[in-house]
C-alpha cells in the first residue's frame, strides 16, 4: 500500500513539474519565462530525485540561469533527520568518531553534505543519502517504464529498453553509495592529472546511504568566471585533460558536470580542481576507448581507417549505420573537428548541429539512434565540459592536451587496432574510409584555354557548391539540362565526398570546371 501511495504522489509531482515545463517553453517575455522559471525551480528542488537531477542538466546545460539555484543553494534538511540515518549506518553514536557535524548548507538531489571533524581535528564532509529517497526513485523509474514509444523514438527505431535499463541502473548505482565510494576510490588512485585532486574516502564509515570523505574546499564554477586569464586557462586545460585521460586511460568517466560538482582554487603551485560526486559515470573498455581513439586519428591523419567500423566498435548499431555510411568520413570531421587542427579551436566556429543537419537532414535520425544507451553519459561529460569552456573564454589546443593526456604508445596501440568487419543485411557495401576522401575542391575558369579563375578549397566545400557557382552558370545549367546541383549534392551527401568531376560545361567561350582531387 505505501507503495502504491508513494507512486501515486511522485505522479502528481511529475505532472505538476511537467506543466511547470511547459509554461517555461510558452513564455512569451523574458519576465513571463523568469517566472516560469523560477515556479519549475521550486517544484524541482521540493521534489529531488530524478526531477533535481533533470534541473541540475538544465543547469551545467545552460549556465546562468535559474536553475543555477539547483547546485547552489536548494535547501537542505534539518540536521535532526539526518543524524538517525547516519547512527543507524554506523551502528552507534556519531559522536563517538565525529567531535561536531554542522547542518547542511544546500542539498543535492538524492543527499545532502554535512561538514564534520573526526576528533583528531581531522576535517571531513559526511554525505548523506535522504530518508526514503530511494522509494522516490523507484517509484519515478516505474513511470519512466510506462514511457511509450511513440514519435521520433518509434520512428527511427530508438532502443527504448536500453535507455530505460541505463536510467535504471545509473540511478541504483547513485543511490548505492558503497558502489560510489569504491568507485571514488579508483579515481583518485588513477586519474592523474596536473592540478587536479580528488577527496579520499573513509570506506571504514561509509555505508550504502553514508559516504564519508576528506573536506574539499574552494568556491563553485560562476565564481571564478572573473578570474585571471593566466588561471581560467589552467583551469580549462585541467578539465579538458581531466576528461581525455579518463576516456582514453583510465576508461572510467564522469558523467554528472554540473557546477555543484567540482571546486576550484588559485593557482598556488597546488591543486585548482577538485572533482566531487562519483554515483554517476560510464565505463568504456579498452577496445571502445581504442576504437574511438583510432577514429580521432583516422580522420586526423587521413589514414586508411573506416569509421563505420570505429563506430561499430564503439557500439553502434551497424544496420542503422549503414544507411548512411557514406557520409561516415565527413560526419566524423565535423564531430571531431576540434582534434583536427593545430592551434586554440574555438568553440564558437564549430556550430556541430547545423553541420549535422545540413550533410544528413532527416537521416541523422540514423546517426543518433544507432548510438549505444550508455554513450549518452559520455556525451553528457563532452557536453558539460563545453559549455564550461566557453563560459570561462578560453580556446584551447585539443590535440596538444591530448598528446599530453595519452602516451605515444596508447596512440600507437589505437592505430594498430584490428577492428572485426560487420556485415550487415543491407546491399554490401565497402565502407568508406578516411584515405578515400577526396581532400581539395577545384574550381577552375578558362576563356579559350587561358586561366581566368583557379581557386583550390577544403573538400567539404563542395556542400556549399549551389553558393561557389555564378548565377548565370545556374541558368545555364538549367536550360542545358546537362547537370542537376541538387542530384549532385544529394549523392556526395550520401556517398561520401570521394575524388571526381563534379561537371565540366563551356557556356561560350568559357569552360567551368568543378572537380574533387
Amino acid at each position: 500500500m505505501y507503495e502504491i501511495v508513494a507512486f501515486l504522489k511522485r505522479l502528481t509531482t511529475l505532472f505538476k513539474i511537467g506543466w511547470a515545463t511547459k509554461k517555461v517553453r510558452s513564455s512569451q517575455t523574458e519576465i513571463e519565462k523568469l517566472l516560469a522559471q523560477r515556479a519549475l525551480v521550486a517544484l524541482l528542488a521540493d521534489a529531488r530525485g530524478i526531477s533535481l537531477k533533470i534541473g541540475q542538466l538544465f543547469s551545467a546545460v545552460e549556465g546562468g540561469n535559474e536553475f543555477q539555484s539547483l547546485t547552489d543553494n536548494v535547501p537542505a534538511l534539518p540536521l535532526k533527520i539526518m543524524l538517525p540515518i547516519l547512527e543507524k549506518s554506523l551502528g552507534f553514536a556519531p559522536k563517538k568518531i565525529f567531535k561536531n557535524i554542522q547542518p547542511a548548507s544546500a542539498a543535492a538531489s538524492l543527499g545532502q553534505v554535512h561538514l564534520a571533524e573526526f576528533h583528531d581535528g581531522t576535517p571531513v564532509a559526511i554525505k548523506i543519502r535522504y530518508p526514503d529517497i530511494a522509494n522516490a526513485v523507484n517509484a519515478e523509474l516505474k513511470l519512466a517504464d510506462l514511457m511509450p514509444n511513440i514519435g521520433k523514438a518509434k520512428e527511427w527505431g530508438f532502443n527504448l529498453n536500453a535507455y530505460k535499463k541505463t536510467l535504471f541502473d545509473t540511478l541504483q548505482r547513485e543511490l548505492n553509495y558503497r558502489i560510489e565510494a569504491k568507485t571514488q576510490a579508483y579515481f583518485r588512485e588513477n586519474l592523474n592529472v596536473p592540478r587536479l585532486e580528488i577527496p579520499c574516502v573513509y570506506e571504514e564509515f561509509s555505508s550504502d546511504c553514508v559516504l564519508v570523505q576528506s573536506r574539499a574546499t574552494g568556491v563553485t564554477f560562476p565564481e571564478i568566471l572573473n578570474w585571471s586569464e593566466y588561471e581560467r586557462r589552467l583551469i580549462a586545460e585541467t578539465l579538458l585533460q581531466t576528461l581525455f585521460t579518463s576516456i582514453f586511460v583510465t576508461g572510467e568517466i564522469h558523467a554528472d558536470p554540473h557546477n555543484g560538482n567540482t571546486f576550484y582554487n588559485h593557482e598556488n603551485h597546488g591543486s585548482m580542481v577538485t572533482l566531487l560526486d562519483f554515483g554517476c559515470t560510464v565505463s568504456l573498455d579498452k577496445t571502445r576507448r581504442l576504437a574511438l581513439l583510432k577514429l580521432i586519428l583516422g580522420c586526423r591523419e587521413k589514414s586508411a581507417v573506416s569509421p563505420f567500423d570505429c563506430f561499430a566498435a564503439l557500439g553502434f548499431d551497424a544496420e542503422k549505420l549503414a544507411h548512411i555510411q557514406g557520409a561516415l568520413p565527413l560526419l566524423s570531421q565535423f564531430l571531431f573537428q576540434p582534434f583536427l587542427v593545430n592551434h586554440a579551436f574555438r568553440l564558437e566556429e564549430w556550430k556541430l548541429e547545423q553541420k549535422i543537419t545540413d550533410l544528413l537532414g532527416e537521416k541523422r535520425w540514423w546517426f543518433r539512434s544507432a548510438g549505444s544507451s550508455d554513450l549518452l553519459l559520455l556525451m553528457r561529460a563532452f557536453q558539460g565540459l563545453t559549455q564550461q569552456l566557453k563560459h570561462l573564454q578560453i580556446h584551447l589546443n585539443w590535440w596538444n592536451l591530448l598528446e599530453k593526456s595519452v602516451d605515444e604508445s596508447v596512440l600507437q596501440h589505437a592505430r594498430d587496432l584490428d577492428l572485426p568487419k560487420i556485415m550487415t543485411s543491407e546491399t554490401e557495401f565497402k565502407a568508406l574510409d578516411f584515405a578515400s576522401q577526396a581532400r581539395k575542391l577545384h574550381v577552375k575558369i578558362t576563356q579559350n584555354n587561358q586561366p581566368l579563375v583557379a581557386v583550390e578549397l577544403p573538400a567539404e566545400a563542395a556542400l556549399d557548391l549551389e553558393n561557389l557557382i555564378p548565377e548565370n552558370v545556374h541558368l545555364e545549367l538549367d536550360k542545358s539540362g546537362c547537370c542537376d546541383l541538387d542530384a549532385i549534392l544529394q549523392r556526395l551527401k550520401s556517398e561520401g565526398l570521394s575524388p571526381q568531376m563534379l561537371f565540366d560545361l563551356t557556356i561560350e567561350e568559357k569552360n567551368y570546371r568543378i572537380w574533387l582531387s
